[in-house]
């Protein structure tokens, strides 16, 4: 079966500013029109790319980022897979934990870029 997969950066939509501290409401504005789909609904699952951020941003940063996506449904379809670094700031509980709040919300946490497409393309 085919699955298209739209890949989004964080380097690509977060915003900082000139304190160096993350402007999340710029930068949920970036993340949702980097996600909206050109002609809606969304005909694919996304995957956002954590690994490679300079900032270091707690699990609930991560996932109020995340959640700009939850309130638009032209952008979200039916899955998110995100890769994250393995480390001290990320919580694979705590992210679960505070997704499962969301109905109908079905995101996959991975530290690896194959883990993360077999599992958009198995699930």
């Amino acid at each position: 079966m085919a699955v298209k997969i739209k890949i989004i950066r964080s380097i690509d939509y977060l915003s900082v500013s000139d304190d160096g501290t993350v402007d999340f409401e710029e930068s949920m504005t970036n993340l949702v029109e980097l996600a909206k789909p050109k002609v809606p609904p969304a005909n694919y699952d996304l995957l956002l790319d954590f690994r490679r951020t300079q900032w270091i941003l707690s699990t609930a940063e991560i996932f109020r980022l995340v959640q700009s996506i939850f309130k638009d449904s032209e952008i979200f379809s039916d899955r998110i897979a995100m890769l994250v670094l393995p480390g001290v700031n990320f919580d694979k509980d705590e992210f679960k934990e505070l997704c499962d709040q969301q109905k109908g919300v079905n995101i996959g946490t991975f530290t690896n870029y194959e883990d993360a497409v077999h599992w958009l393309y198995n699930e």
